[in-house]
C-alpha cells in the first residue's frame, strides 16, 4: 500500500499539468508544444518509478493493434512524399505529439471515480475535469470570437470573395489562425458540452447553457457554411437519439431564427444552396484535383505530401504558387497521404470509438458518462458532416483536441466495462487504469 500511496502523490501533479496542457492546447501551438514535453517527462519518469504497480489497460487489444497499425502506416508513408525530409519533420512534430498526448491521457486521464457531488469540482472524476478544462477554455475562446465580430479586429480578405459577399466584414477566428477551423472547434465543444446541460442542475446547468449560447453565436459569427450545417447535424442528431422532447421545440426556434436573420448571416446561409461564389468553385476544383491524385496514387502521396504534388493537378488556378496543404474533405485527404489502406484502417479506428461511445450512451453505469459517450457520438457526427467540405482537423491543435476527447472518452468507457463487470474497486485501487 505504501507503493500505490506515493504513486498517487506523485502521478496527481502530472495530471495538473496534463489539465494545463489540454488547457492551453488553442492558445499557442509552440507554447503547447512544451507544455506536452514536459508534462510527458514528468508522467514518465512517474510511470518509470513506479512500474511494478499493475494497472488495468484502458484499450482493449484490438483497438490498440488499430492505433498502431495506423501510427505505422502513417510512418511508412513518408517514403512516397515529394519532400519526404519536410514530411519526416512535421510528422514527428505532430503525430508525434499526438502520440505523447495519447499516452499521458491514458496513464493519468483516470482515476476510477464513479459517484461524486456535482458541486465539488474538485472532487469530480479526472475524466470530468479534463472535459471541464477544455470546455472553460472553449467559453474564453467563445468569448473572444464575440469579442473580434464586434470590434471589427478581424478583416475577412483570406476567406470571403467580397465580390458575392460585400456586407460581411469580419469572420472571427478566436485563437485559431482561420475562421473555419475556430468554427470546427466550437462545433466539437457544443457537441461535447449540450448532454451535461441535460444532466445538470442549479449553477452548472445554468453555466452551460451559457456556454452553448457563446459557443453557438461565436459559431455564428464564423460564417463558416460547412460548420453550421455539421453542427445541425451535430444537434439533430443528439436531440433525435437522446432528448427527443426538446428536438421539436429547438427546430422551430432554429427554422424562426433562420427565417428572421437579414444582411450577411442570411446571404451567407443561402449561398450554401449554390456554386456561384469562389471558395465553392474552389472546393469542387480541389475535390476533382485530388480525385486524380487518388487514381494515380493509390498507396499515397504521403504523410503531409498533398501540397507537393498538388501543383501537378492544380487545373483551376494553374499556378504553381499556391500552396495547398490539403484537400477540403476529410476522408479524401487521408485517402489522398495514406492510400486505400490507410483511409481504411482509420475508418476502423473511428468506428471502434464510435462502438465504445455508443455502449457508454446507452449503457452507462452513470448519467455523466453516458453524456460523455453521447456528446462523443454527436461530435463525430460533426466531424464527418463537417469533413465533407473542409478537413479542419488537418490542424494540429483540432488533432491534438480530438485525440484528447477520444482517450478522455475510452477513460469513461474502461470505468463503465470495470464497473459492470464489479471490478471498478480494481482501478480504484491501483488510482488509475492506464498502463498499457
Amino acid at each position: 500500500m505504501g507503493g500505490v500511496a506515493k504513486y498517487h502523490s506523485a502521478e496527481k501533479y502530472v495530471f495538473l499539468l496534463l489539465l494545463f496542457t489540454a488547457a492551453v492546447i488553442p492558445v499557442n501551438q509552440v507554447f503547447t508544444l512544451l507544455m506536452v514535453a514536459v508534462t510527458f517527462f514528468a508522467g514518465l519518469a512517474v510511470a518509470v518509478k513506479y512500474r511494478k504497480l499493475k494497472r488495468v489497460p484502458v484499450l482493449p487489444r484490438v483497438q490498440q493493434g488499430l492505433l498502431y497499425l495506423l501510427l505505422a502506416i502513417t510512418w511508412y508513408s513518408l517514403r512516397f512524399s515529394a519532400d519526404s525530409a519536410v514530411s519526416a519533420y512535421n510528422f514527428g512534430y505532430v503525430v508525434g505529439q499526438y502520440v505523447l498526448l495519447v499516452w499521458l491521457v491514458l496513464h493519468y486521464g483516470g482515476d476510477g471515480k464513479l459517484d461524486f457531488d456535482w458541486q465539488k469540482p474538485r472532487e469530480w472524476p479526472r475524466p470530468l475535469l479534463l472535459l471541464a478544462v477544455l470546455l472553460l477554455a472553449g467559453f474564453v475562446n467563445g468569448m473572444l470570437g464575440v469579442y473580434q465580430h464586434f470590434t471589427g479586429v478581424v478583416p475577412t480578405d483570406p476567406w470571403v470573395d467580397p465580390s458575392q459577399f460585400p456586407e460581411l466584414k469580419t469572420r472571427v477566428v478566436g485563437t485559431l489562425i482561420n475562421p473555419n477551423i475556430f468554427a470546427g472547434y466550437l462545433v466539437l465543444l457544443l457537441s461535447t458540452a449540450v448532454p451535461f446541460i441535460k444532466i445538470t442542475t442549479g449553477k452548472i446547468r445554468g453555466f452551460l447553457l451559457v456556454l452553448a449560447a457563446v459557443l453557438g453565436i461565436s459559431l455564428v459569427y464564423t460564417f463558416s457554411r460547412g460548420n453550421w450545417v455539421a453542427c445541425a447535424c451535430a444537434m439533430i442528431f443528439y436531440f433525435l437519439f437522446f432528448w427527443r422532447k426538446w428536438l421539436i421545440p429547438l427546430a422551430v426556434c432554429a427554422a424562426g431564427g433562420v427565417y428572421f436573420m437579414h444582411g450577411a448571416v442570411w446571404h451567407r446561409l443561402m449561398s450554401i444552396f449554390g456554386t456561384q461564389d469562389t471558395s465553392v468553385a474552389l472546393r469542387f476544383a480541389y475535390l476533382k484535383s485530388t480525385l486524380f491524385i487518388i487514381e494515380e496514387h493509390p498507396y499515397g502521396v504521403g504523410w503531409y505530401g498533398f501540397q507537393y504534388i498538388y501543383p501537378e493537378y492544380d487545373f483551376y488556378l494553374n499556378n504553381p504558387n499556391v500552396i495547398m496543404y490539403h484537400c477540403h474533405n476529410l476522408m479524401l485527404n487521408i485517402l489522398a497521404e495514406l492510400g486505400w489502406h490507410g483511409l481504411i484502417v482509420f475508418v476502423l479506428v473511428l468506428a471502434v470509438f464510435a462502438w465504445h461511445a455508443f455502449k457508454l450512451a446507452a449503457k452507462g453505469v452513470r448519467p455523466w458518462l453516458r453524456a460523455v459517450g453521447q456528446g462523443y457520438l454527436a461530435a463525430l457526427v460533426g466531424i464527418l458532416a463537417g469533413g465533407l467540405t473542409d478537413h479542419v482537423y488537418f490542424n494540429m491543435d483540432m488533432g491534438l483536441l480530438f485525440w484528447c476527447v477520444s482517450m478522455v472518452m475510452m477513460q469513461c468507457s474502461l470505468l463503465n466495462r470495470l464497473s459492470r463487470s464489479g471490478r471498478q474497486k480494481i482501478a480504484l485501487h491501483t488510482g488509475t487504469d492506464t498502463l498499457q
